[in-house]
């Protein structure tokens, strides 16, 4: 019997084909897909929502603690004048049943002590003017007199005290202002000067 060859050319055309259609796969799978657009969008609207939440509960936190130091603050504050209300009202029970007046200005000096003690425990300073040169920037000028006693541009009389927390003025001393010797007063004077240096000639 005659030997068959083998189909070596059509095995061939086949690995032709093969061969010429395999570079295109490898160019089509090598090319990068093109971006999604709308994944992107729903992707960037849900990091910003997330950072909006996040924004929100942030601030509701610090107003939360912001009302709870507050609310501590005051407090505080209350339950240190709690004692000075004590003394207040003790003073007003003892003020009918003593004529004493002596008494009761000690009593009120105890409270008015026992208030400015409160004060400094807090950190408030008292603005003291009596007798200080004016300070605009701590001091509230609501009239003008003349003295003798008191330099002029001096505060001859205060009438409300003043008040500073740390670096800030709560309230300026209410004070009155020295304009110096009034022209009766100069004249006066002048007057015993020259009436002194007279009786010391004629002595």
């Amino acid at each position: 019997m005659e030997a068959r060859e083998p189909a070596a050319p059509a095995a061939r055309e086949t690995e032709g084909a093969a061969a010429e259609t395999a570079p295109g796969m490898e160019t089509a799978a090598a090319e990068p897909s093109a971006p999604d657009t709308q994944a992107l969008l729903v992707e960037a609207n849900e990091k910003y929502l997330r950072a909006k939440a996040e924004l929100e509960n942030y601030r509701k936190r610090v107003q939360r603690e912001f009302a709870e130091i507050r609310q501590y603050t005051k407090q505080a504050t209350i339950e240190e004048f709690l004692s000075v209300y004590d003394h207040f009202q003790m003073a007003l029970a003892h003020a009918d049943e003593t004529p004493n007046v002596t008494t009761l200005n000690q009593g009120l000096a105890m409270i008015s002590a026992e208030f400015r003690r409160t004060l400094e425990a807090l950190g408030v300073v008292f603005v003291e003017a009596l007798g200080q040169p004016f300070d605009p920037n701590e001091h509230e000028a609501v009239a003008q007199e003349p003295s003798a006693e008191v330099p002029e541009g001096h505060v001859s009389r205060q009438w409300k005290c003043g008040f500073r927390l740390g670096e800030r003025l709560l309230r300026p001393a209410t004070v009155v202002v020295s304009s110096g010797p009034s022209a009766a007063a100069d004249a006066e004077a002048e007057q015993d000067a020259e009436e002194k240096h007279a009786k010391e000639r004629t002595d």
